[in-house]
């Protein structure tokens, strides 16, 4: 018959091993509810630097922004679902950083099954495409951003270089020579997409005309987080507006009010609050 002292250290041991989980590559996790592995936060958790001009912050389990400093800093997330899966909004603006991403992603999560979503036709927002569709990854994209895509590539080519207006910054070659890629799994713009991973939904809301006539969002509502790509302002002024629709913009940004977020990611800046919405309202509004 076990002892007393047998019988708890048998019970010890019980709630340890329930307390730890071996994930895939054979490491061990902290063990969470599927609702505490999807809580993220406007604090920065970790700063993961892979380029002198590239870097992720870490703000939840499985969450990251991904910062691309293209010259200006450029902001894409990379999210794990509940079933494993990666989705990464919006993508550095060139391939070669995408490849510096992907090669992070599989060195920290293993082999996963991933899906991109462009959030717009411009750099910042599929300039990595052509290293996602070399890798086999799936990238949703709206059918406006493939017709932008088509007819005004070349003419935002040049004003994306006039902004950079550096010349001899090393962005300015490497936009000027780009190959620009189109997504592979288009969706009507109107209607928007939801895709789903296990438990986990994913939402791609179009709320109008903003920045640019095709910029959508990327809403992970179990998460309550927004990625808000050009759309949403973290700076002191608008930036490239030479495509924004000026009275339309904020009708769209208060119809993102009905989103509950407590992160909303910019296209470029640091802050990550859901104050932000209004920010932007603010600076639209002085225009």
């Amino acid at each position: 018959m076990a002892t007393k002292n047998e019988i708890q250290l048998g019970l010890l041991m019980s709630v340890l091993a329930a307390c730890v989980l071996i994930d895939a590559s054979g490491r061990a996790a902290d063990a969470q509810t599927p609702g505490a592995a999807r809580i993220v936060s406007t604090n920065v958790q970790q700063r993961i630097d892979l380029a002198a001009d590239l870097y992720l912050r870490k703000i939840g389990a499985g969450a990251y922004v991904i910062g691309h400093l293209a010259p200006w800093l450029c902001n894409s997330v990379l999210v794990e679902m509940s079933d494993g899966t990666l989705v990464m909004g919006g993508t550095p603006c060139t391939p070669e950083a995408t490849k510096l991403v992907l090669a992070w992603s599989e060195q920290e999560f293993g082999k996963r099954k991933m899906v991109a979503i462009n959030t717009g036709y411009h750099v910042d927002n599929l300039g990595g495409n052509p290293a996602l569709i070399e890798a086999g990854i799936p990238v949703y994209g709206s059918d406006m951003s493939v017709t932008l895509l088509k007819e005004r590539g070349e003419p935002m080519r040049g004003t994306t270089l006039k902004l950079m207006g550096d010349t001899n910054s090393p962005f300015h070659a490497i936009y000027a020579k780009m190959t620009f890629r189109p997504p592979d799994r288009l969706f009507p713009i109107q209607d928007g997409l939801t895709l789903t991973f296990g438990g986990e939904v994913v939402r791609v809301i179009y709320p109008g005309p903003t920045q640019a006539p095709d910029k959508v969002v990327v809403y992970f509502p179990d998460r309550k987080m927004l990625f808000g790509s050009c759309m949403i302002l973290a700076g002191d002024r608008p930036g490239n507006t030479a495509e924004a629709d000026m009275k339309q913009w904020p009708v769209a940004i208060r119809k993102l009010g009905q989103f509950p977020a407590k992160v909303v990611v910019p296209g470029h800046g640091e802050r990550l609050d859901p104050g932000l919405i209004q920010h932007t309202l603010n600076l639209l509004d002085r225009q």
